[in-house]
């Protein structure tokens, strides 16, 4: 079997065997365009047009940008409806959609102005005065998002007690007592009242403890 030779890195490279030849073509250590030369061939010829050197070569890796992560062929799943939406794998924030609780700098005469709609607010029912009285002050606004917050909250509390109430009469002989234990639970509202009232009363815009980061009123 003839010596071959090859050109690689501007050098002539060889002797070696032909099998070594095609060995080192079919495993890309050498590319079919180099120019490969032996006894009887007119002059060097790239070694992909040579019948002798006929061979398949290994297919090359497919190229993976920088960053790019490859998935294995047996862990794709075929696209849904939620493809291309990174969202739909988040968890809910809680934390997002309660806010975050900031305090409000007014003017001193918006202060002074909407004081007593800032402690209506504060008073049950009576903040619907300020939220359509009062809609285009700051002021008044801010302690009626807290206001009726608070509002909302004893109305739920109020018919959650009710439900809670009736259950425990039916299957406990000393209701009474637990229930007025439950009742306790109006404190935290009460406080936060007290509270609101005044920081309204002195002029001021600071959030309350627990609900002061909720905004409904935009």
């Amino acid at each position: 079997m003839s010596d071959w030779y090859y050109a690689a890195e501007n050098e002539q490279k060889g002797p070696i065997n032909e099998s070594e030849l095609k060995a080192s073509l079919a495993s890309n250590k050498i590319s079919g365009e180099t120019l490969v030369w032996t006894d009887g061939m007119d002059n060097w010829t790239p070694a992909n047009q040579v019948p002798a050197l006929s061979f398949r070569a290994a297919p090359e890796p497919a190229k993976v940008q920088p960053g790019t992560a490859t998935t294995p062929a047996s862990t794709v799943v075929s696209a849904g409806p939620d493809v291309n939406n990174p969202d739909s794998t988040k968890p809910v924030d809680l934390a997002a959609m309660l806010g975050k609780p900031e305090s409000l700098e007014v003017s001193a005469e918006d202060a002074d102005t909407n004081r007593v709609f800032g402690i209506l607010a504060y008073l049950g029912i009576f903040v619907l005065v300020p939220i359509i009285v009062a809609k285009d002050s700051p002021f008044a606004k801010y302690h009626s998002n807290q206001g009726l917050v608070l509002f909302i909250a004893e109305i739920a509390i109020s018919i959650i007690l009710t439900i809670v109430n009736i259950v425990i009469y039916s299957v406990l002989p000393f209701a009474h007592i637990l229930t007025s234990l439950l009742e306790l639970v109006y404190l935290g509202p009460l406080v936060l009242i007290v509270l609101g009232i005044i920081n309204a009363a002195a002029g001021k815009c600071v959030p309350l403890p627990v609900i002061g980061g909720i905004k409904l009123l935009k």
